[in-house]
């Protein structure tokens, strides 16, 4: 029985979760999907279990308002941005959760605080500089950032391989000159800490 789901499309599973409560359904889009969204996680916590723990609050959160799910988009987007979501309210409660003395701090921007500011400041840049990128390229960067093959990019968006790898190195390209002076400022604020 489950086996037949393997051969649902996404939006064919989400019609039968959000419309039937099928939870076999549910099961196959959390198998195709939970892997690479811990992935993602652990990307932007560094933890693995707080990557499994933040996604499994995305799939309880879809199960519970999956009724009101929309079914026009996409679900790994959809996902994606569930997750994202859960991202930054981890990191709101986790600095929230840390209370310093007014003894403890050595400087206003102490190593924590800099990383932090560090790494939202270039996620901000580098989501602007794929702004900058034309369309087609921009999908097939994604997608091999998300760990799609060039295959099967050029599966889905009915393209070549060579056309991908023609729009990787443009967007890896552009992305370097977009983001060489951010760069250039940290290695010089670096050196004089």
């Amino acid at each position: 029985m489950t086996t037949q789901y393997n051969y649902l499309s996404d939006e064919e599973l989400i019609k039968l979760i959000c419309h039937n409560n099928d939870e076999l359904a549910f099961s196959t889009l959390y198998s195709r999907h939970a892997r690479l969204l811990v992935h993602t996680a652990i990307r932007k916590t560094g933890t693995k279990t707080v990557a499994e723990d933040l996604v499994q609050e995305v799939f309880f959160k879809f199960w519970l308002g999956r009724h009101k799910f929309d079914i026009q988009k996409n679900a790994q987007a959809y996902l994606q941005g569930m997750l994202k979501n859960n991202i930054i309210s981890h990191y709101y409660k986790e600095q929230r959760q840390q209370v310093f003395s007014i003894d403890d701090v050595e400087s206003p921007a102490d190593d924590v605080t800099r990383e932090n500011l560090d790494y939202n400041l270039l996620s901000e840049l580098y989501e602007q500089s794929l702004l900058k990128l034309p369309e087609k390229c921009r999908q097939v960067f994604v997608l091999s950032r998300r760990g799609y093959s060039l295959r099967e990019i050029a599966a889905t968006l009915e393209i070549s391989e060579k056309t991908v790898e023609a729009h990787i190195s443009k967007a890896l390209r552009i992305l370097r000159i977009e983001m060489k002076d951010y760069i250039a400022l940290m290695l010089i604020s670096t050196a004089f800490i």
